[in-house]
């Protein structure tokens, strides 16, 4: 831009504020500092909050803004927002779409010069949007500003409480009366609403959808664009109220959603080379020199949903087993895996197993050979044989529950391991090592080993004294990473009764 501020950017003169409505008026862009206007894009997800934000939204944010309430739940109930608003023109919806972060797809599809990324939760008052516009307009460099609510980082966190709108207008009010124009540099940002310039969306491209948490999914955006120099804002005289919901008061955390949200942590740490334990410190940690760090590759934004990596998935037979337990086992253990892309591949050897052929999907492959020996040796060579970003080792005897392969994929993304094994279910995740290990390990199950494709893990051996005999020795070069097991018991298949001779039933990992 060309209004020139050389005040600093946490105190507001008269000078500086002269230069800016001087600035505003010869460009034509009073009341609001935007040429072309903005785009909203609205997360909704909860269904008693979202009617009275959009509400709120496009009462107090001014003529020239575009909504696009984006669904983020497959339960979120639509149609009572699209019969309530049918006759709001800039405002518009994006479905639920399982397997498509569509988020991404609605910023993509903005064409203004600033964005607005808000949660339903989030109840706006008037003349937020203006106030927010500022630090870009002051400074050039700043392409990300958010306002101060409760959820929002240390230095933009404000818990507040009011009894009614009257209250919550009058403190905004004040704030604006007292700190109009005050802003100050953050290194992150991870609250319900920020505003993003189109030209660092483009740049720094879409949100991670992988990491599963909103505050790490924002987190992790913020500091890919300061990556490209952008610099992070806080504006101390805008405040939006999070609402929050009544159950949280009770104390009480679902246990499904408070281990998704410590693996979502350790993700966002091991994406940024951060050791665990900074989640225990009072705000999101970051890395202390970015520019150190390898440059985070761009998301893209848009509809189509990036592909899965290919899996190839080795199903390997430890034992005799009767043809018609046989047929049925794999075509099970292809059904249980939730995960979209995997190329199944069997290996049996001819003078152990007595099973018939059997179909096969297209991609899938089952490859016969005689001789324990030789039945090992392919084993190994699963990664020259086949190009795919994850080979999976799964044994015919072990029953896996439908998130296995899934787990497996997502700790590789975010870790440097070159071998990753599955822990046995129950085990705590305090007693698996807090980082990858390099030639620590002797010996790994292989039952519940994966490794990243391109490599060779390392020699397959059997161990006679265990059901469970195949064991793999990783080479001392390549680190192994553990991540937690599956449930004991519930989602995953049963090892069908007809095993071989012994008739001991299947694990569970």
């Amino acid at each position: 831009m060309s209004y020139n501020a050389e005040a600093k950017a946490d105190v507001v003169s008269p000078e500086r504020l002269a230069g800016r409505y001087s600035y505003l008026e010869r460009e034509g862009l009073l009341p609001l500092p935007a040429k072309d206007g903005v785009t909203i894009v609205v997360e909704l997800a909860h269904k008693e909050w979202a009617e009275e934000c959009l509400k709120r939204l496009l009462l107090y944010s001014g003529p020239a803004v575009r909504l696009t309430g984006v669904v983020m739940k497959e339960d979120f109930p639509l149609e009572p927002l699209l019969k309530q608003f049918s006759a709001e023109t800039e405002l518009s919806f994006l479905p639920y779409e399982r397997g498509n972060y569509r988020t991404n797809e609605a910023l993509a599809d903005a064409r203004t010069s600033f964005v607005v990324l808000v949660e339903d939760r989030v109840m706006v008052t008037s003349g937020w949007l203006g106030e927010l516009l500022w630090p870009a307009i002051d400074d050039p460099a700043v392409f990300v500003t958010a306002p101060c609510s409760a959820a929002e980082e240390q230095e933009g966190r404000a818990v507040l409480r009011f009894g009614n709108d009257l209250e919550l207008s009058a403190y905004v009010n004040h704030q604006l009366s007292r700190r109009r124009g005050e802003w100050q540099e953050v290194q992150v940002l991870s609250g319900p609403c920020l505003i993003i310039t189109r030209d660092i969306l483009q740049r720094t491209g879409g949100l991670d959808a992988s990491l599963g948490e909103r505050r790490y999914i924002i987190a992790d955006w913020c500091l890919r664009a300061r990556q490209l120099g952008a610099r992070l804002a806080l504006s101390s005289a805008s405040y939006v109220h999070v609402l929050q919901p009544l159950e949280g008061n009770t104390g009480q955390t679902d246990g499904g959603e408070q281990a998704a949200y410590a693996e979502a942590g350790r993700a966002y740490c091991a994406k940024w080379r951060l050791p665990d334990e900074r989640l225990r410190e009072a705000g999101l940690p970051v890395p202390g020199e970015l520019s150190a760090l390898e440059r985070q590759p761009a998301i893209p934004l848009g509809r189509t949903a990036a592909a899965l990596p290919l899996v190839t998935a080795v199903v390997y037979f430890e034992d005799k087993w009767p043809a018609a337990a046989s047929m049925q086992r794999q075509p099970l253990l292809q059904a249980q895996q939730s995960y979209g892309n995997i190329r199944w591949v069997s290996v049996r050897d001819s003078w152990a197993d007595t099973s018939p052929d059997f179909p096969v999907h297209e991609q899938d492959t089952v490859i016969t050979v005689q001789g324990e020996k030789l039945w090992l040796r392919a084993l190994e060579s699963f990664s020259a044989m086949y190009q795919s970003e994850v080979t999976v080792y799964l044994s015919a005897s072990v029953s896996y529950d439908s998130e296995y392969v899934t787990r497996i994929v997502k700790a590789l993304q975010h870790s440097s391991a070159a071998l990753i094994v599955s822990a046995a279910p129950g085990l705590a995740e305090s007693e698996l090592p807090s980082y990858p290990e390099r030639g620590a390990a002797a010996v790994l199950p292989l039952e519940r080993t994966a490794h990243r494709g391109g490599i060779m893990p390392g020699r397959i051996v059997k161990r006679e004294s265990s059901r469970r005999s195949l064991l793999l020795c990783p080479g001392p070069e390549l680190a192994v990473g553990y991540i937690a097991g599956g449930p004991a018991s519930g989602a995953g298949g049963s090892v069908n009764d007809n095993l071989p001779s012994d008739g001991e039933e299947g694990t569970r990992t």
